[in-house]
């Protein structure tokens, strides 16, 4: 059995604003072992990164705070380290890839010497000792020419070179998580491409756990071992890439797969969106987040929240639609 390296339980994370309590994590229970690729899927302001983040404690606190739930990173209870000992822990047990590098890296200083910096914060490294190293991260990312780009500033690099760059240093104190937040969506097709191959192949070679978040299901279905999809800062269906993809048990997980624009697709046809707008998390419905846009809305959606419901072996959906006394009218409509 695999090394269980992140277990998020019963997680609630909320945002204190001149508005109200923003309640942006709601719930959240997901786990990570070593290896694997975890994608974590959903629509803007879903929580997926505010989730990621706490991870890390990278949210400003105020005004964010853990109101509640367990975050164990390789055996050490996050919810209750210190800041002077997360300092220690990030980079080192966990790393980080934003989605644009270019406001990640420091636009006065080498790439190298960036790089240098990390692995000299969290590992007793001579300089000469960790330029080598930096300029090994920098061939394992493929950049080309490695030793004179290092010298290079991050202007000098492409897009895809600025993620790789960015890649290297997340990976230079072999962190046993790295999370991905949408490492492409800056990046073109081709690019892209090569950045999931790259995760791809650090994974395998690294034996690194990896939470991807995106909004890209074609980036999830080409990397993803398994999948949690989060709607309303909770998460609504985990299981497998083929479970989600072939077999979705949650209304949301269908529509956002009925939105994703078909290879055959005619230029005269009528792209499939998902009605209506997400919930105001300063005042969450009380029952299903979802029950105001679902199309198999019952009763019962709008009053209570559905539990988590055992659809297979590691697939799990929070619907109604799968209690055994849901009429079979309901879930057969469209």
């Amino acid at each position: 059995m695999a090394e269980r390296i992140l277990d998020i339980k019963d997680l609630y994370v909320s945002f204190d604003t001149y508005a109200g309590e923003v309640q942006a994590v709601r719930g959240v229970s997901y786990h990570v072992d070593a290896g694997e690729v975890l994608a974590v899927v959903g629509e803007s302001g879903c929580g997926k990164s505010v989730t990621a983040q706490t991870i890390m404690k990278l949210n400003p606190m105020p005004p964010a705070r853990i109101k509640s739930g367990e975050l164990t990173l390789d055996g050490i209870d996050i919810v209750a380290t210190p800041e002077d000992a997360m300092q220690k822990i990030r980079g080192k047990e966990v790393s980080m890839i934003f989605q644009d590098p270019m406001t990640s890296l420091n636009p006065t200083m080498q790439v190298g010497k960036q790089i240098v910096e990390a692995i000299k914060h969290h590992q007793n490294m001579k300089d000469d000792e960790a330029q080598a190293l930096a300029i090994e991260m920098l061939k394992k990312v493929q950049i080309p020419n490695a030793e004179e780009r290092a010298k290079q500033y991050p202007h000098q690099y492409s897009g895809g070179m600025r993620q790789r760059a960015m890649i290297a240093m997340a990976l230079s104190c072999n962190p046993k998580l790295l999370i991905a937040d949408e490492p492409t969506t800056a990046l073109d097709v081709t690019i892209q491409a090569q950045i999931i191959d790259l995760l791809s192949d650090i994974r395998k070679e690294l034996n690194t756990a990896i939470i991807l978040i995106t909004h890209d299901l074609g980036v999830v279905a080409n990397l993803a071992d398994r999948v949690a999809v989060m709607y309303a800062g909770k998460v609504v269906e985990t299981g497998t890439a083929k479970d989600i993809f072939y077999r979705p048990s949650h209304p949301y997980t269908e529509a956002l797969l009925s939105s994703l624009p078909k290879h055959d697709t005619d230029k005269g046809d009528v792209l499939v969106s998902i009605p209506g707008t997400p919930p105001d998390l300063i005042q969450p419905p009380k029952g299903c987040a979802f029950a105001s846009r679902c199309t198999k809305c019952m009763k019962i959606c709008k009053e209570k929240q559905p539990p988590v419901f055992k659809v297979d072996e590691g697939h799990e959906s929070s619907c109604w639609l799968l209690h055994k006394d849901c009429p079979s009218e309901r879930k057969e409509a469209k």
